[in-house]
């Protein structure tokens, strides 16, 4: 028995010597891979340096705090950041290995950023309303937003919304309505409709199904996480302007970069009496929250400015709607 168990562990050092790498401290870590599982968390797994005695992981959440983890002893290829630990968002990770186990563990370079997303899924390409008006969408944030003004004329259960309603009906209207600017259907191709707040809010859904007219606190969220109000606005304004021929805004569209690719453009609005001001120097955007009976929370966005206003106004005003996946 001592014969057999010597030759098996001289074949065992015949085999390991064969077969053992030497780490590469050239070769950083490749083809990074995550996914994300509710309950359990982020499994993070790559294709390890080969020889290689450990990693240090580095993972960066959606506010821009860093974590970092070094396990030493073994080559390693795969890491589980738990569930608990995550908060929702887009998260990036990278992975650096070493080559020894005693400082400064020869390492290797830094392999390319990868990311992985905690909780709803991504924005998808694109969105259709009930009427096949198709609308591009844009990841702000933890938050999917159509990057389009609305252009629905049914609410999701197939009912149509009213319209061409005259100066004293649409002064009355006490349930949901849309107008095109200025009577004018350019304007719907080019701005979108303008709804009244009882559409925007009604129980049938103006939005396509998954999607939602944002609360006030959600549009307080992108606001936040665009600086706030005070910048905001001109990140979330398309850029150029009509009299240079490259936009649809007035000069001077102070501050517009429209970095966060919300693109809001200034479709005017329908006043209270029927009338049709500020195409070009304004947008307004409706919330779903009323904070009285005849008045409800907008956003406004102006071509003098870089502020993304917060206001209340009468409910029978015709405003952009955007809509906000669920």
């Amino acid at each position: 028995m001592l014969y057999k168990s010597t030759v098996l562990l001289l074949l065992g050092c015949i085999h390991f010597g064969a077969f053992a790498q030497v780490c590469d401290p050239l070769a950083a870590p490749s083809g990074l891979v995550s996914t994300f599982a509710e309950g359990i968390g982020a499994q993070l797994q790559w294709d390890p340096v080969p020889g290689s005695t450990g990693v240090q992981i580095k993972v960066t959440s959606p506010s821009g705090s860093t974590v970092t983890r070094r396990i030493i002893g073994f080559e390693r290829d795969q890491f589980l950041v738990p569930d608990a630990v995550l908060v929702p968002g887009t998260y990036t990770w990278q992975v650096q290995a070493a080559c020894s186990t005693v400082p400064p563990y020869d390492v290797t370079p830094v392999s390319a950023t990868s990311t992985f997303l905690v909780g709803p899924a991504g924005c998808p390409a694109t969105v259709t309303d009930i009427d096949g008006n198709v609308y591009s969408t844009v990841q702000i944030g933890e938050q999917c937003w159509m990057h389009e003004n609305l252009k629905v004329e049914h609410y999701q259960n197939g009912d149509a919304l009213p319209t061409g309603l005259s100066n004293p009906a649409w002064t009355a209207a006490a349930t949901g309505a849309f107008s095109v600017y200025n009577d004018d259907a350019s304007n719907k191709a080019a701005y979108g409709l303008l709804y009244n707040w009882y559409a925007a809010a009604d129980a049938r859904g103006l939005c396509p199904t998954g999607w939602q007219v944002p609360t006030d606190s959600a549009y307080g969220q992108l606001i936040n996480f665009l600086g706030g109000p005070a910048v905001a606005g001109g990140t979330m304004k398309a850029t150029g302007t009509l009299l240079a021929g490259t936009g649809l805004w007035e000069d001077p569209n102070a501050a517009a970069s429209n970095s966060s690719g919300f693109t809001g453009l200034p479709g005017g609005f329908r006043g209270f009496f029927g009338d049709y001001p500020e195409l070009g120097t304004h947008g307004y955007w409706w919330t779903r929250t009323a904070p009285s009976s005849n008045a409800a929370w907008n956003r406004r966005l102006n071509t003098y400015t870089s502020h993304a206003n917060r206001f209340s106004a009468n409910k029978q005003n015709g405003f952009s709607v955007r809509c906000l996946k669920d």
